[in-house]
């Protein structure tokens, strides 16, 4: 299960980011709470992470830069830093 509530300018992410756990619903839940107040996502109560949920914050960050927004992700898990990398799109994700 994946769960996504926003707290002041903060985008908090937690449970799996996983195919199984990535909807449509979910999707579009997400896009409508970023919104030009959200500065960050952070992922601290990630648990597991795989390639569908790499696919979803690359398009979470184009969605932000699409609308101008200035987003920055924290607590990262190594998990997706290693997918990440090994997708050889890490120069793409604003990590901090």
């Amino acid at each position: 299960m994946i769960n996504i509530v926003q707290q002041d300018e903060e985008l908090l992410v937690s449970g799996e980011l996983t195919l199984k756990t990535i909807t449509q619903s979910f999707e579009k839940k997400s896009y409508k709470l970023l919104t030009k107040t959200i500065k960050v996502l952070n992922f601290e109560t990630v648990s597991k992470v795989d390639t569908a949920g790499l696919a979803w914050l690359l398009m979470m960050v184009e969605h932000a830069k699409n609308q101008s927004q200035i987003m920055h992700i924290i607590n990262t898990p190594n998990e997706l830093i290693r997918l990440a990398k090994l997708s050889s799109v890490n120069p793409f994700l604003p990590i901090k």
